[in-house]
């Protein structure tokens, strides 16, 4: 949570914390949008341990500026037409502008960087800006960063809004549902009400439209994905291929709030029937995810569910990645991850190495056991967004049943 950022500065050593966010039209940069309150401009974001954030701002967002709620720093306070006149070269202008920035705002000692910018320039200004200013040292985190840490755990307002997207989502998928259902079957294909044929990609633009009515968005799109191309678990789906009886469709939806919080929610269906060896790997699917469910337990370590999802699918006779690497059928991913400003966030259940991740109060994650067996012709997820309450409980965001086969009529 925001207010964790001075303990977790403090905890790293850091004096201060820069993020950088290059571009007001773009809302891919969850750190900086994390600071600004979803307010987006061009800017950067500075904080001193313990004070309050400053954002340094372009004179023509100034309005955009003051919605953020932060202490406004304007850009033009350093001349940068003057620098320029000053000196050789657009970089040596750029890293003299940073420096006097730092000189006024008295950012010295350790200073993190974060946020979303090209590698390249920016680590050419940062490193000239180390080698000129006395007592500054740049820090950079690989993993487990400040911000990480900080919005791993959600407070009650973002917490909120995060149910009201999972709801949000639900009825997406229900409408899909309805859809589907409301139509017949004919020589084992699906057909609307109107006798024209259901295609993947008209199901898909219904799902656009039903999300855009909610006020969502879906920047990496959704799967929807049937037969072979359900049995490998990114695979989008072909859009020309027309629903069929009894082959599985995985149907993975990710949306958010415009520029805001995701969430994350997976069904397998299957229209009509299930085949005897779908609706086998659907119940141990949702047997696995039953059983992680149910031992849930707050400050747990997160490896040993991954464990034991590994060890339940193992005993009922498929490979899992926690005992073959690589792998292409059985269980082949992770149980889950981190849900919040990105769909995935920097959280999970390893079956490797351990990092050490804990399932602390305001986390908010994935549960999302899987079986994939695309030689097969099918595959089975199922997922749904949990989140760790203060008291230690845990609510599950996704309230949506878990049912394989989607009656429909035949004609």
């Amino acid at each position: 949570m925001k207010q964790d950022l001075d303990r977790l500065m403090a905890e790293r050593n850091l004096d201060a914390i820069v993020v950088e966010g290059p571009d007001g039209l773009d809302s891919a940069n969850p750190d900086f949008n994390y600071m600004t309150n979803g307010v987006h401009l061009t800017g950067t974001v500075i904080k001193k341990r313990g004070e309050p954030p400053m954002i340094v701002y372009r004179t023509m967002e100034r309005q955009q500026a003051a919605e953020t709620g932060l202490v406004m720093v304007a850009y033009d306070r350093w001349n940068m037409r003057e620098i320029r006149q000053r000196t050789a070269s657009n970089f040596e202008a750029q890293v003299e502008h940073r420096r006097r920035m730092f000189a006024d705002l008295g950012i010295a000692g350790r200073v993190g960087i974060y946020g979303t910018v090209k590698a390249g320039p920016y680590f050419a200004v940062m490193a000239a800006l180390a080698q000129q200013v006395p007592n500054l040292e740049i820090v950079a985190e690989f993993e487990n960063d400040l911000f990480s840490a900080a919005r791993l755990t959600k407070d009650a307002d973002e917490v909120e809004r995060m149910r009201v997207v999972g709801r949000k989502t639900c009825e997406v998928v229900q409408a899909v549902v309805d859809f589907i259902g409301g139509g017949s079957a004919r020589d084992e294909l699906v057909f609307d009400a109107a006798g024209q044929p259901i295609t993947i990609g008209r199901v898909r633009a219904l799902i656009g439209r039903e999300i855009a009515a909610r006020g969502l968005e879906t920047p990496y799109g959704t799967i929807f994905a049937q037969g072979r191309d359900a049995g490998m678990p990114h695979a989008e789906g072909d859009d020309a291929a027309q629903l069929r009886l009894g082959q599985a469709i995985v149907f993975d939806i990710f949306p958010r709030e415009v520029g805001g919080f995701y969430h994350d929610m997976t069904r397998t269906f299957a229209i009509g029937y299930a085949p005897p060896e779908l609706q086998r790997a659907y119940d141990e699917v949702l047997g696995a995810f039953e059983q992680v469910m149910g031992e849930l337990e707050a400050g747990a370590p997160t490896k040993p569910y991954q464990d034991m999802v590994c060890q339940f699918f193992e005993a009922r006779g498929h490979e899992t990645i926690g005992s073959k690497s690589p792998i292409e059928e059985g269980y082949v991913h992770g149980l889950g991850h981190g849900v919040g400003l990105e769909i995935h966030e920097d959280f999970g259940f390893p079956s490797g190495a351990d990092r050490g991740d804990v399932m602390l109060p305001g986390a908010v994650f994935t549960v999302e056991p899987g079986l994939y067996y695309p030689s097969q012709g099918y595959g089975v997820r199922l997922e749904d967004t949990i989140y760790c309450t203060p008291d230690g409980e845990f609510e599950n965001l996704t309230p949506f049943p878990k049912q394989l086969v989607i009656p429909i009529a035949r004609s």
